[in-house]
C-alpha cells in the first residue's frame, strides 16, 4: 500500500508540472476530438517522443508513420485493418489455409448463440486492438453477461480518436468469433510480427509471455534471424534465447505477397503444430508513438521507408463509403509535372476552374471557363502565365461532371 500511495503521489506531481503528460492523459477527451489531425499528431508526438514532429522532412520510423497517416490514404487500407474483411484479402493473396477458422460474426452481443459455441473460442471486435476481447478456455466458467458488456464497450470504442489512424474510421463494426488455437507442444504461443519496408520484409518482432505476470517481452530479429540489440521502453527482451522458427522463410515470402507496393506494413503470424496462421495487418505499430532503445533504430528503421510522392493526385474525397482517388502521370513534356485541376462549384455547378502548374519550378495558376477559355484574372501568390499554352486534358468534361456530382446540395465547394 505505501508503494501504491507513493506512485499516485508521483503521478499527481507529474500531472501538475508536466503539460505533455497532462495532454497524454486527456488526449482522447472530447475537447481534442475536433482538433485537426495534423495539429493533434504534432502535440501527441512531442508529448510521447520528446521531440518535434517534422512532417516536411520526416526521418525517423515514428515520424514517417505519422506522415503516412496524414498523406497516404489508399481506400484498401480500411479493409486491411478490418479483422473480418481482411480475411478476403488473405484468402485471395496467399490462400484460405492460413486463416484461423471463423466460427461466427455478429453485429450485437445479444445475437451470439453461446450455447452453440464450442468449449473454447475467442471473441473480439474487428475494428480495434483488444478492447472487449474474450479468450474463453472453459465455457462452463464464463460470465456471459460480463462478456456481452465488454463487447459492447469494445464496439463503442472509436479507435481512430487516440492515434488518428484514419483507416479505422469506416470499418463496419462487428464481433467475430475464431477457433481457440493452442500448441500443446509449448506453453507459450509466440506472435511473429514481420515488418515490411516498401514490400521488403526486414525485421521480425517476436512477442512472448503476453499473459504472464512477468509481462510481455519483445525481441527484434533480422530476416536472417540475427538478434538486434534493440527494445521498446515498456517491453524488455526475453531472458532466454529464442529459436529460429522452422516457418521463418515462409513467413517472409508470404509477407512479401501481402505487402507488395505498400510503403510500410506489419504482418503478424502464429505457428501452431508446425503450421503457419495469419494474425493481422498493422499499418502503424504502437500508432507511431513508442520509443526504441537505443533510439538509433528509430532512425535506421526510418531510413528503410521510402515515402510515396505527393506532388499531385491522391485520395481527395470520401463520403458514404465512396472514395475518389486520383494519381495520374502527365506524360506531356510541355506540362513538366503533374497539373492540378480545381473546379469551383457554386450551387452545384462549375463556374470556372483553376490549373496549378510548374509547382516545383516556379508555381503558376491559370483560371479557365468551364469550356476551357483562359480567363483574365488570377492570384497574387501564384500569378497566371497567359503565354503558357496548357494542353487541357481529353477528360475535362468528365472531371467537371464528377465535380458537380460531389458539389450537389452545397452552396459552394471546390
Amino acid at each position: 500500500m505505501p508503494n501504491k500511495i507513493a506512485r499516485y503521489c508521483r503521478a499527481g506531481i507529474r500531472y501538475l508540472t508536466d503539460k505533455d503528460y497532462r495532454f497524454l492523459i486527456h488526449s482522447s477527451d472530447k475537447k481534442y476530438q475536433k482538433m485537426d489531425d495534423e495539429s493533434y499528431l504534432k502535440l501527441k508526438f512531442k508529448a510521447s517522443m520528446g521531440y518535434e514532429l517534422d512532417l516536411k522532412n520526416p526521418r525517423t520510423f515514428n515520424e514517417k508513420l505519422q506522415w503516412l497517416k496524414l498523406y497516404d490514404h489508399r481506400p484498401e487500407y480500411t479493409q486491411m485493418v478490418d479483422k473480418y474483411r481482411v480475411r478476403e484479402i488473405i484468402a485471395s493473396t496467399i490462400g484460405e489455409e492460413y486463416l484461423i477458422p471463423l466460427l461466427g460474426v455478429w453485429d450485437d452481443p445479444d445475437d451470439i448463440p453461446f450455447a452453440d459455441l464450442p468449449n473454447q473460442f475467442v471473441l473480439k471486435c474487428n475494428h480495434n486492438s483488444g478492447t472487449g476481447m474474450c479468450i474463453c478456455r472453459d465455457k462452463s466458467a464464463l460470465d456471459i453477461e460480463k462478456v456481452k458488456a465488454d463487447l459492447r464497450r469494445g464496439l463503442a470504442q472509436d479507435y481512430f480518436i487516440s492515434g488518428r489512424e484514419w483507416p479505422y474510421k469506416d470499418v463496419p463494426r462487428k464481433i467475430i468469433c475464431e477457433k481457440y488455437m493452442e500448441d500443446t507442444s509449448s506453453q507459450d504461443l509466440p506472435d511473429y510480427k514481420v515488418h515490411s519496408f516498401n514490400g521488403v520484409p526486414k525485421v521480425i518482432l517476436v512477442c512472448r509471455d503476453r499473459f504472464k505476470a512477468s509481462g510481455l517481452t519483445e525481441d527484434f530479429f533480422t530476416e536472417q534471424w540475427e538478434h538486434l540489440p534493440v527494445s521498446r521502453v515498456l517491453h524488455p527482451n526475453a531472458a532466454q534465447p529464442i529459436k529460429r522458427p522452422q516457418e521463418l522463410d515462409q513467413m517472409v515470402a508470404l509477407t512479401e505477397k501481402i505487402t507488395q507496393d505498400l510503403p510500410f506494413a506489419r504482418v503478424d503470424f502464429y505457428t501452431i503444430k508446425e503450421k503457419l496462421y495469419f494474425g493481422e495487418v498493422t499499418l502503424y505499430p504502437a500508432s507511431g508513438f513508442e520509443k526504441f532503445v537505443p533510439d538509433k533504430y528509430d532512425h535506421e528503421f526510418g531510413e528503410w521507408i521510402k515515402l510515396p510522392e505527393i506532388s499531385g493526385g491522391g485520395y481527395i474525397y470520401h463520403r458514404l463509403n465512396t472514395f475518389l482517388y486520383v494519381h495520374i502521370e502527365d506524360t506531356n513534356p510541355e506540362n513538366r509535372g503533374l497539373n492540378d485541376y480545381k473546379f469551383f462549384c457554386f450551387g452545384g455547378k462549375v463556374k470556372f476552374f483553376k490549373v496549378d502548374f510548374d509547382r516545383f519550378i516556379e508555381h503558376h495558376a491559370n483560371y479557365y471557363s468551364p469550356e476551357g477559355k483562359l480567363l483574365e484574372f488570377g492570384e497574387a501568390d501564384y500569378p497566371p502565365k497567359p503565354e503558357r499554352e496548357l494542353v487541357l486534358p481529353d477528360n475535362l468534361a468528365e472531371m467537371e461532371r464528377l465535380a458537380e456530382i460531389l458539389a450537389k446540395d452545397y452552396p459552394f465547394l471546390r
